[in-house]
Formats: C-alpha cells, sequence, structure tokens
C-alpha cells in the first residue's frame, strides 16, 4: 500500500460548482482547473470531452492508507452532493511506475491479458473485451512482435499505438505512471478502494515476479543456450563441451541471457533457470475482503 497512485473519476450528475464546494466542505483542497494536464498537489476538477454531460475530479498523487481514506471521503461527497455516472465515464488509476524496467512494465500488461477475462466477469458488459474504445482489450497487444520484442521501454510503448487500452503505457512516458482504464465510471467509495487495493497488489505481484521468464525471444547460440536451460540444470562444462566455449565465453552468455529479462540462478556449480510459478492467479497478494467482494460481484452479473 505504499505505493504511489491516482485517480480520474469521470461523473455526471452535478455542476462543476457543486462539486467544487463539496469536496472544500468535507475539508478537501480542490480547485477548477478547467482543462489541463497538469499534475497539481490538491484535488482537480477539469473538463473532459469523452464525458457525456459531466466532467472530471483528479486526485493528487496519493499513497497508503491515508490516500485510502481522502479517495473515500471525496467519493462519499460528490456521492452525497448527487453525482453519478453513465456509461460514458470511466474510473482511472494511474499507479506510480518510477523504478520498473523494461521487464516489470512488460510483465504488467501480459499478466493483465492473461487474466482479462476473470476480471471482465466483475466489470459491466460494456467495459468487457473490446466493448469499449476507451479501454480495448490488452490480447493484440500482447500478441505482436513488436510488443514481444521490444528491448527498449519507448519501444515497448510505441508497440501500444494508442493509449485507449484497459493498461495504458503512454502514461509512463508522461507522467511516470502505468494508468489502468478498465473499470467503469462510479462513485461507490467501496468500489473505488476494492479497485486500487486490488491493482496495487496486482502491480506489486508484478514486479516481484517479472523477472522470472521473458517473453523476448532469443536466437542462434543464446536460443539454444536457453533450450537447454529449460531442460534442466547446465554446467560450464557441459557449455564447453557443446561449443567449444571458453569458461568466460559461457559465463558471458549466461550473462546476456539475463539482461534478455531470464532469471538464471547458480546453484552448486551448475546454472539454473528459474519458472514462474503455474500457480499464478489474479488473487495472489490481494487481501481476502477484496477478493470477496469481487467474487460476489462476479457471480451476481453471470446471473443478470
Amino acid at each position: 500500500m505504499e505505493r504511489k497512485f491516482g485517480i480520474e473519476m469521470e461523473i455526471v450528475g452535478i455542476s462543476k460548482e457543486v462539486a467544487l464546494r463539496s469536496l472544500q466542505a468535507v475539508g478537501v483542497q480542490a480547485v477548477d482547473a478547467g482543462y489541463t494536464h497538469t499534475v497539481m498537489e490538491c484535488w482537480k476538477i477539469v473538463s473532459d470531452s469523452s464525458v457525456q454531460g459531466g466532467f472530471e475530479v483528479v486526485s493528487p498523487v496519493l499513497s497508503g492508507t491515508s490516500g485510502l481514506e481522502t479517495v473515500r471521503t471525496v467519493a462519499q461527497a460528490l456521492a452525497d452532493a448527487g453525482a453519478t455516472a453513465n456509461r460514458s465515464c470511466g474510473l482511472h488509476v494511474h499507479v506510480d511506475a518510477h523504478g520498473m524496467t523494461l521487464d516489470n512494465l512488460r510483465s504488467i500488461v501480459t499478466r493483465y491479458a492473461a487474466h482479462e477475462a476473470e476480471i471482465d466477469s466483475f466489470m459491466p458488459r460494456s467495459r468487457r473485451g473490446d466493448e469499449n474504445f476507451y479501454c480495448a482489450s490488452l490480447h493484440n497487444l500482447v500478441s505482436s512482435r513488436a510488443f514481444r520484442e521490444a528491448d527498449t521501454v519507448e519501444k515497448l510503448v510505441r508497440a501500444q499505438r494508442s493509449r485507449y487500452h484497459k493498461v495504458n503505457l503512454h502514461s509512463y512516458l508522461r507522467y511516470g505512471t502505468v494508468e489502468f482504464r478498465q473499470h467503469s465510471g462510479t462513485v461507490q467509495a467501496t468500489k473505488i478502494c476494492n479497485w486500487l487495493c486490488l491493482l496495487l497488489a496486482f502491480v506489486d505481484q508484478c514486479c516481484a515476479t517479472a523477472a522470472v521468464v521473458t517473453e523476448q525471444p532469443v536466437h542462434g547460440r543464446q536460443g539454444e543456450l536457453l533450450e537447454m536451460l529449460r531442460q534442466g540444470a547446465v554446467s560450464v562444462e557441459a557449455m564447453q563441451s557443446r561449443w567449444s566455449w571458453t569458461a568466460h565465453t559461457a559465463r558471458a552468455a549466461i550473462t546476456r541471457l539475463r539482461r534478455c529479462g531470464l532469471q538464471i540462478d547458480f546453484v552448486e556449480g551448475r546454472y539454473l533457470l528459474r519458472r514462474r510459478s503455474c500457480e499464478d492467479s489474479l488473487w495472489t497478494g490481494v487481501a481476502e475482503n477484496v477478493r470477496t467482494f469481487y467474487r460476489n460481484r462476479a457471480a451476481v452479473l453471470a446471473v443478470i
């Protein structure tokens, strides 16, 4: 919960003036900023042409339990003032990505795509699959050669031609964040805070496991060495025997594979490829009350 985050709430039903007065009434500093993408130190109310009959309420940088409590206060104040959301509204979450590696960022998108069907199950039908232009599916992206073979963050971002995906990497270059765009618009504090808790745990898990196995392809002798490692532990002597390498060349080949994002351990004189656990779950690291909330929501949405 210490990772920094921010939210963008698209709302309708009240005027900007009412929203501003409501937030100020509960002790939340806020300004009507017109139209701007500038990150501010207080909450701001801004115009958004994609919201039919409404606008956007954007947080400053938040973190921890205090950040969640501020979100609860803001959401409740807006709801009490009469704010609602329609189908044109979304809830966007920015998660701090400073210090993340190329593999961290690729892992976030790849893992989200792997669990996309499960996430869809507790979203409204208008936010599932490719139903919504502003939060498109990730499946075409993660299967693209440009995404899989990107060897810099800039190339990885360019592989995502539009920011209008369920996970948006373009915000990394502009704000140093990863943006999650799938959630429907809402002013319900419980919904917003549970989504934040899920995403923060999700990102932490991705960053903890991203270096286990990379999707980035390797070729030639490096590819042959990777296949050997996939079969089991490999010694320097085995590499020397197969390719007539010197010990230095063998160790350098392992180093190059590690630079591709592979986690290779040296155990009892042999190199061992560490594998991602096949038991990876969307719910790894997520609090039980948040799990229960979404499992119940998916169950209800499945029968209506």
